[in-house]
């Protein structure tokens, strides 16, 4: 739990609002002097986000895996 804690401080606190709103991110890339650099920056973000999902639903997939197979011995 610690790892999945870690990897969500790296996530820019506006990824991880509870009612997180796209638009300011679109207009940044669209905005920007450097919008290959400010595409990379959220593809990264992206990606940790991608990464920590992951995690979590292998988690409880398994864990859901094994009360199945418990229940059906």
């Amino acid at each position: 739990m610690q790892y999945l804690r870690e990897e969500l401080s790296r996530i820019d606190e506006t990824w991880t609002a509870a009612r997180f709103d796209s638009l300011p991110h679109v207009v940044h890339i669209l905005t920007s002097k450097d919008r290959e650099g400010a595409a990379q920056y959220l593809k990264e973000q992206s990606d940790v986000v991608e990464e920590v999902v992951d995690e979590v639903v292998q988690s409880y997939h398994s864990g859901f895996n094994r009360a199945i197979q418990n229940y059906s011995q």
